[in-house]
């Protein structure tokens, strides 16, 4: 049973998957607003749980751990569809803005909140926020999320 999907604008490249995310995040760092073109608020889910369909581009940089981040994107309108950072190896990050629904998903962690634009409030959902990248808590989080999917 399909739980969420979505896609690029154009409609080329769709995504679906049958779980909830293990973890939505709001990340204010400088290099996901340029590379989103908007604030970065994103699901992790394992790799293996979303399923995409139609081509895909891929940008690598730098992520916040020094390792690389990929970033795939419909190469017809650019649309972001998932990154995967080697620093968290098997987990695929989506973010809320390519689901046809993204308002099932609210962030419960923030990170590089040192970095956060002084206007963005939340709406008392985030439950831990980290200056920096928060790593280990968001690995942490993962885990936890995990172990309850059983």
């Amino acid at each position: 049973m399909i739980r969420h999907q979505g896609g690029c604008y154009c409609g080329k490249v769709r995504f679906t998957t049958e779980y909830d995310p293990l973890l939505v995040y709001q990340c204010n760092c400088k290099r996901c607003r340029r590379l989103m073109s908007t604030v970065n608020v994103g699901t992790f889910f394992g790799a293996p749980e979303v399923e995409v369909t139609g081509d895909l581009k891929e940008y690598v940089t730098p992520g916040g751990s020094g390792m690389p981040f990929h970033y795939f994107f419909c190469p017809e309108c650019g649309t972001r569809i998932y990154g995967e950072a080697e620093a968290i190896e098997g987990v695929r990050m989506v973010p809320i803005g390519a689901y046809d629904d993204p308002t099932p998903f609210e962030p419960k962690l923030e990170v590089f909140t040192e970095l956060k634009l002084n206007w963005i409030r939340d709406n008392g959902c985030i439950q831990a926020s980290f200056e920096g990248m928060g790593l280990a808590e968001r690995i942490e989080a993962l885990m936890e999320n995990l172990d309850q999917r059983g």
